[in-house]
């Protein structure tokens, strides 16, 4: 039995070293040792920064749960792997907005080539999309990473534990936390980068690892904060973590209990007689010493002695409360994500279409935050810098236009692609939306469908085809249901 927090707890506590009390406590409950994980820094009255809370230690505990549930937990995976999916999809790009048609096609062309991994990447492994992919479940798992600019155009990722302050740096009046380096107000002047350079199958062997200063107009740092003072970026999972581990854990048990209770086991049961030692007859205990167990083989036929039964062994695991359970346990974890039940576990069996609508329409802002982040912090400043090396090297004119972009972000299918279409023919009508909009909304770019539609009428009427418009459409509608009413 726990005992409770007295107040003989807070005397010692009172009598600790300084800096042992301002630690006491501090951080995340999910990377506490004790199995309450009750932070005792709350219930001692001690007050904290954020970064404080975020110490090196707590940090790096964060960040290992997460990626060990990410390599190995189906639930926490398939979550990343549905939000990389709906935040950026298979088919991210950038599209130009400069107003002139010409240069927009120009940018286009100069920002896909650059997007390219042999030219993106300084390792030559990823194009810009899928760094950027990589950089959101890093952000999730990790809380942060970092983007260094090179000379010759590509980037450099450094994954977030490898941006750490060197030991014996900062002793000469600046200020660095966590390996970066701040001005007075805050403002990050610098990131300090492990250069981990190793060999071997397993990278164990380790060749160099020495840190580079990296000054931070040439480099970028996404990170997740949830605090005006927060140097570093929260693993954004971190507070659906606690919860989520012992969720796992219960899955991990009943689902080793009922494998287990497939495995058939079988007990041989000895009915005592007369002349068992005294005592024997009257033991009706089926745990007792007369119970034998024996290994049988399968389809293994033996004869039992005298008195002696088989019994089979077997639990009701997992039981009548499992699902609603694990149910429950997932729509909370959902909340601290933004993911809906539905959507967590792709089950719709027990939706209809208003509240699959709802349960999806919450997911979509939820991502939409996330393709605004990633817009903000990622994708744009890459951009702007991918631009302004155009300009300096003249295959750009150096216009301010040139640096104005949107993101093309993947399209949402329709639940109901009749009542969504509906929807927008009105919303059109009304004002309240343009046919440009409706067009982005399903992935599409609207000058590139104008300029299609211009080319395919043209195609239609030159063979003498009459080209499909929704006056056409209504007039036959109309025309199909007079002809149903006189049959």
């Amino acid at each position: 039995m726990k005992i409770p927090f007295t107040n003989l707890d807070l005397k010692l506590i009172s009598r600790q070293t300084p800096r042992t009390k301002g630690a006491a406590g501090v951080g995340y409950d999910a990377v506490a040792s004790d199995r309450t994980r009750r932070t005792l820094g709350l219930m001692a009255g001690i007050m904290a920064s954020a970064d404080r809370h975020l110490t090196k230690t707590n940090l790096g505990r964060l960040r290992e749960m997460c990626r060990a549930h990410d390599r190995q937990g189906s639930l926490f995976s398939g979550l990343l792997d549905r939000a990389q999916d709906n935040i950026f999809g298979a088919n991210f790009d950038f599209i130009p907005n400069t107003g002139d048609t010409e240069l927009n096609k120009k940018a286009k062309d100069y920002i896909t080539a650059r997007m390219e991994k042999e030219v993106c990447d300084a390792t030559g492994v990823r194009d810009f999309a899928e760094i950027a992919k990589t950089g959101i479940r890093a952000i999730w798992n990790d809380g942060d990473f970092l983007l260094t600019k090179r000379k010759d155009g590509s980037v450099l990722a450094f994954e977030a534990d490898q941006v750490e302050t060197p030991s014996g740096i900062g002793k000469g009046g600046k200020r660095i936390v966590l390996g970066v380096e701040m001005n007075d107000v805050n403002r990050h002047t610098a990131y300090w980068v492990k250069q981990r350079r190793t060999r071997g199958d397993y990278g164990m062997t380790g060749i160099a690892e020495g840190s580079t200063r990296v000054p931070g107009q040439y480099a970028l740092l996404p990170a997740y904060r949830k605090r005006f003072n927060q140097t570093r970026g929260v693993p954004f999972l971190a507070a659906a973590l606690s919860f989520y581990d012992r969720t796992n854990n219960y899955l991990d048990y009943e689902s080793l209990a009922a494998e287990l209770n497939a495995m058939m086991g079988y007990k041989i049961k000895k009915t005592p007689t007369e002349a068992d030692p005294a005592g024997g007859a009257d033991n009706d205990d089926t745990a007792s010493t007369y119970d034998k167990l024996q290994k049988i083989e399968p389809g293994m036929i033996f004869e039992l002695l005298p008195g002696e039964d088989v019994d089979m062994i077997g639990t009701q695991r997992p039981g009548e409360n499992f699902e609603p359970y694990i149910v429950t346990c997932c729509r909370i974890i959902g909340v601290a994500v933004g993911f809906p039940l539905e959507l967590m576990m792709l089950d719709f069996s027990k939706t209809n279409y208003s509240s699959a609508r709802a349960s999806l329409g919450e997911a979509r802002r939820m991502f939409r935050g996330w393709q605004k982040f990633s817009q903000n912090q990622i994708c744009l400043p890459w951009y702007r810098w991918q631009m302004s090396r155009a300009v300096a090297t003249g295959l750009l004119p150096a216009r301010p236009e040139v640096f104005s972009a949107r993101c093309q972000w993947p399209a949402w299918e329709y639940i109901d692609p009749l009542k969504e279409a509906k929807g927008n023919q009105l919303a059109i009508s009304n004002y309240t939306k343009t046919p440009s909009q409706c067009i982005r909304e399903i992935g599409g770019e609207p000058d590139e469908v104008y300029e299609e539609i211009r080319t395919d009428k043209e195609k239609i009427e030159a063979l003498g085809l009459k080209y499909p418009s929704a006056d056409n459409s209504d007039k036959d509608n109309q025309k199909n249901k007079e002809d149903e009413d006189e049959e």
